[in-house]
């Protein structure tokens, strides 16, 4: 799923070079949606869907920051 996901981000955004700072960033945001999404899913009868999709989200952004500390890439020197 989240193999899936990445592939998703890269068709839609393309390939983006950013700091970690900057994906947390992001991912921060992915978090916030994945919290509403489960508590719309707990108190309001929202989607399990939605739940699943943010959380998928959130994950991928994360497996991003991951790999720029393992993978050789120019912005990351200080490993």
């Amino acid at each position: 799923m989240v193999q899936r996901e990445g592939v998703r981000q890269v068709q839609k955004w393309g390939v983006q070079e950013r700091t970690p700072f900057e994906w947390m960033t992001y991912v921060t945001e992915e978090v916030g949606e994945t919290a509403k999404a489960i508590s719309e899913h707990e108190y309001r009868g929202g989607m399990q869907s939605t739940v699943v999709k943010e959380a998928i989200q959130a994950a991928t952004l994360l497996l991003k920051i991951a790999e720029m500390y393992i993978l050789p890439i120019p912005y990351n020197k200080k490993r």
